[in-house]
């Protein structure tokens, strides 16, 4: 690292502490910040485009929830694992063979943080406000109510958490197991720490604008003829090359009744000088203003950074892939991205007003932003006890309940279902160890129906 970045980390926070039964982060100017862990609500190709419009209306509200002087912060992190499997000791020997195939496979693990972020007051000292204070943790019981009302699985993470998330970051290593840091050495491409390579690519330069005109939570892309609907950056969980990617969102809510004064005389002064660029401006500037008196949106500074760890030789490919996924959703990355220390240092967890707001900010409305928040999460293990494990897209295995009633999420009161597959697949002797005995002779009537169907 250069001499005079020497200690460039050492400032970033001022302390950790539990307090109020809020485990508390503070960055170096005061400002607090509670983390919570949680999962999207979104399956990742579930096609259906009502999930991803739930989940917008989840973020719009927390948004609404907090106001001004708060910042929303959304970190979702895709990395590389290795599959394992507990096994019991008295496992059979079939089910220690099954298991024992998939072990090692290689696949990408989403973990998704909130972080709720209150400003703090800027050009003085930091001093106790009860009254702020009192505001951040009703806020943060807020946004907790919000997201188990919409049953949204989250948690809140507690001091060791916390402390090991930053330092994970900080190495950008998200896999399983021991993690170690080394020294940092940066330049204006990217960053390099041991034999790995970090490197941020913001989404929005504030110099150009290479946005699409319209924006929703989702996008449709088309499988056999048939549209279906995925998250606007799906791709982000299939970089190539890439052992850690991760997506940081961030939302700062400033003041906006100053924001508004400020786009009326900016309007004013585009009317004075009718060129072409000017009138188009004004013409935005004015429906903005029109979308701000009608609906409930904010005006909002955002920043998307993604983040991707790679070794040397795959930085091309990489951006490569990410400068491709981008353009097919009408986005063109920054390329004036030289402050690459300063991203990644901006990026961390709870460091959300850490951005410059004349180059790393763009101002826009809170609908829109929302919009290219990510939604998606992969297939888990079902909480049943009738453990019928089967591989799902990514070749791994998950258990799930065939039955749709025997598990916690309760999806049918009635059920009745049958079993297809060729002749020698273990059919009936699947029948005979998942199913109920009650249910065993109409279960083998269907499954002779469905040997006759096949």
């Amino acid at each position: 690292m250069a001499k005079t970045h020497k200690k460039v980390f050492d400032g970033i926070f001022a302390q950790l502490e539990e307090t109020d039964g809020d485990v508390v982060l503070f960055d170096a100017k005061g400002s607090p910040s509670v983390i919570f862990s949680m999962t999207n609500p979104v399956p990742r190709l579930c096609t259906d485009p009502e999930r991803y419009m739930l989940f917008q209306d989840v973020l719009a509200n927390i948004v609404q929830t907090l106001g001004e002087g708060y910042a929303l912060q959304k970190q979702d992190i895709f990395c590389r694992q290795s599959y394992h499997h507990e096994i019991p000791d008295g496992a059979e020997y079939l089910t220690r063979s099954y298991f024992a195939y998939f072990d090692g496979r290689g696949y990408t693990e989403i973990k998704t943080y909130l972080i709720i972020t209150q400003e703090a007051p800027k050009g003085q000292f930091v001093q106790y406000d009860p009254k702020r204070w009192l505001d951040f943790h009703s806020k943060v019981s807020k946004v907790d109510d919000i997201l188990s009302e919409k049953g949204i699985r989250h948690r809140r993470l507690s001091k060791p958490e916390v402390a090991e998330y930053i330092h994970r970051f900080m190495a950008l290593h998200f896999r399983h197991g021991a993690f170690s840091m080394t020294n940092f050495k940066a330049s204006d491409e990217y960053l390099r720490t041991g034999n790995r390579i970090i490197r941020s690519y913001p989404l929005v330069d504030i110099d150009e604008i290479n946005l699409p005109s319209v924006v929703r939570p989702y996008t449709e892309t088309s499988v056999n003829g048939y549209p279906i609907a995925t998250d606007v950056l799906s791709f982000l969980a299939e970089v190539p090359h890439a052992d850690c990617v991760v997506f940081n969102q961030v939302v700062q809510i400033p003041g906006q009744r100053k924001l508004l004064r400020k786009l009326q005389g900016k309007a004013k002064r585009h009317g004075s000088m009718p060129d072409p660029s000017n009138k188009i401006a004004k013409a935005d500037i004015e429906e903005v203003l029109n979308i701000l008196a009608v609906d409930s949106s904010l005006l909002v500074n955002t920043n998307f950074n993604i983040i991707v760890s790679c070794a040397p030789d795959k930085v091309t490919p990489v951006t490569s892939y990410l400068e491709t996924k981008l353009y097919e959703c009408g986005i063109m990355p920054s390329r004036t991205a030289y402050n690459q220390l300063e991203l990644f240092i901006d990026s961390f967890p709870g460091n959300a007003y850490g951005f410059n707001p004349d180059y790393d900010l763009f101002l826009t409305l809170s609908d829109a932003t929302l919009c290219l928040f990510f939604k998606e999460h992969l297939k888990g293990c079902e909480d049943t006890p009738l453990t019928t494990y089967y591989t799902d897209r990514r070749g791994l295995p998950v258990c799930i309940d065939i039955t749709g009633k025997e598990g916690k999420v309760k999806m049918t009161d009635n059920a009745n279902f049958f079993c297809i597959g060729p002749s020698g697949s273990g059919k009936s002797f699947h029948m005979e160890k998942k199913c109920p005995k009650r249910r065993h002779k109409r279960l083998k009537r269907i499954e002779r129906n469905a040997l006759i169907f096949r």
